[in-house]
């Protein structure tokens, strides 16, 4: 049974109950009275609104009279979706294989000034405590993510909290930890420069309240603040050494642990790291080191043994399916498959233990590279497979010339030392032997091996794919 759901009101003339009971199920009748001294309004009837509408409302106004309101609830309304609105599949569009995102480091907390009290004691010794440390930021690559819709478009990692008295630290802040895909690529944008906000060294002190002229012409205040330049500047190696970020970016071909990315500042020091012999009351604590902010770049390029590489409606999905569990969306026209996916194919039992993935992409179409059609971006996700699987449709009026233009979009580059089969599908249809022979010439002037099939699950064929494509792939030899 459908729960029953409250939408819009609705008026209708006073005859709404034969209207109801020709096209509705009623459940429930409730009539509320309320006094009002309106004019009569126009019935309307809002049938066609686009939110799902399951009360209706009869309203009449009279002059002078009573107005009324009757409720009725229905099941379910006929020509209806009644799925809830969480329970329906998500769409495809979710996948997202390049993210722009800024990423930002917690500040170190300020260290304390304080002053330790005690019944019969006018002023004790300092007690300030330091603050904590920054959040820092990582990275890691995971199994089970498909795609970076998840990450959010800035991240900040919790600043570290101010030290308090009676010696006590400030808590640090959390660290942040992005889950991505494996595979995913980071690089740092060339317009963007890592660099620490923090003063000059030297610089970065807390006063107590009044007393900050007071310590600046004291001479044990000028020699800390020698001191401190020294102690600032060997900070800064120090960061410089952690916030240096490799050219090239970060490639996460594998799972691990996290990967820092930006570390957070360091706490400041309390008033209690300056007592001294000549220093019996300091009133000063030095600020937390700042934190660091970047914008990266996440890239995720698929890990897949194989790369399918066909034009739009070559069956590459359907394909896909027959030789694995994976499931992506098919359909007799263009551009069916609009995300990547990949498949995980297990050899026979008396090999179960050998497994090898296939990564199925959008349609390449001729003049892609001039961003025609849906470009070559998701030619990114095959870079890593170690060999290449071009679909060819035997429906086709010229499989070479289409093979053809996949070579020629793909590039040199992309198919230099890949391994290539040629799988040439459809080939259940009428007359398509006189257009196989001629691609299989085609193909053995180049050395790669040329297979027909018929994408049907279970069938001879698809068993003999399975293991071309595992030598293919470098799973069997």
């Amino acid at each position: 049974m459908v729960r029953p759901q409250i939408c819009r009101s609705l008026l209708f003339q006073p005859d709404i109950n034969v209207y109801l009971s020709r096209h509705l199920q009623t459940t429930s009748l409730h009539a509320t009275r309320h006094r009002s001294n309106h004019t009569p309004l126009a019935p309307t009837l809002i049938s066609n609104s686009p939110l799902p509408l399951t009360i209706y409302q009869q309203a009449r106004f009279l002059q002078d009279e009573s107005f009324y309101t009757h409720n009725v609830t229905l099941e379910k309304l006929p020509g209806r979706n009644s799925t809830p609105y969480k329970r329906r599949k998500k769409a495809d569009s979710n996948f997202t294989d390049i993210m722009v995102v800024k990423l930002s480091s917690g500040a170190g907390g300020d260290g304390n000034v304080s002053f330790l009290r005690e019944s019969g004691r006018a002023k004790g010794p300092p007690d300030g405590g330091d603050g904590g440390d920054g959040g820092s930021v990582y990275v890691q690559p995971v199994e089970g993510e498909t795609s970076l819709h998840k990450i959010r478009k800035r991240v900040v990692a919790e600043s570290g909290r101010g030290g308090s008295s009676s010696q006590m630290n400030g808590r640090n802040g959390n660290d942040v930890i992005i889950k991505v895909p494996v595979g995913t690529h980071i690089t740092l944008s060339p317009d963007y420069v890592l660099e620490r906000e923090n003063p000059p060294p030297g610089e970065g002190w807390i006063h107590l309240s009044g007393f900050k002229e007071y310590n600046i012409e004291r001479d044990f205040f000028k020699d800390l603040k020698k001191r401190k330049v020294l102690d600032d500047r060997a900070q800064e190696r120090i960061e410089r050494i952690q916030d240096s970020f490799p050219p090239d970016g970060i490639d996460l071909a594998r799972p691990g642990p996290p990967v820092l990315l930006l570390k957070g500042g360091r706490g400041g020091l309390g008033n209690q790291h300056f007592h001294t012999t000549d220093i019996r009351n300091p009133r000063f604590a030095t600020k937390g080191r700042a934190g660091l902010s970047g914008v990266f770049r996440f890239e995720l390029k698929l890990l897949a043994n194989l790369g399918l590489v066909g034009l739009p409606n070559a069956g590459k999905s359907t394909l896909l399916r027959a030789i694995s569990n994976a499931r992506p969306r098919i359909g007799h026209w263009q551009f069916t498959t609009l995300t990547p996916s990949v498949g995980t194919i297990s050899l026979d039992v008396a090999t179960a233990d050998k497994t090898f993935t296939v990564a199925d992409i959008p349609g390449i179409i001729a003049g892609a590279n001039l961003n025609r059609g849906m470009g070559t971006d998701f030619l990114r996700h095959i870079e890593r497979a170690g060999g290449l699987v071009f679909v060819i449709g035997l429906d086709s009026e010229d499989p070479i010339a289409d093979l053809r233009v996949l070579m020629a979009e793909l590039g040199p580059e992309r198919m230099d030392g890949k391994r290539i089969l040629v799988v040439a599908t459809k080939a259940d249809l009428p007359h398509t032997k006189v257009k196989y022979d001629p691609l299989v010439e085609f193909t053995k002037q180049r050395s790669w091996r040329t297979i027909p099939v018929c994408a049907i699950r279970k069938s001879k064929d698809i068993e003999i794919l399975i293991r071309v494509m595992a030598e293919t792939a470098g799973i069997l030899k």
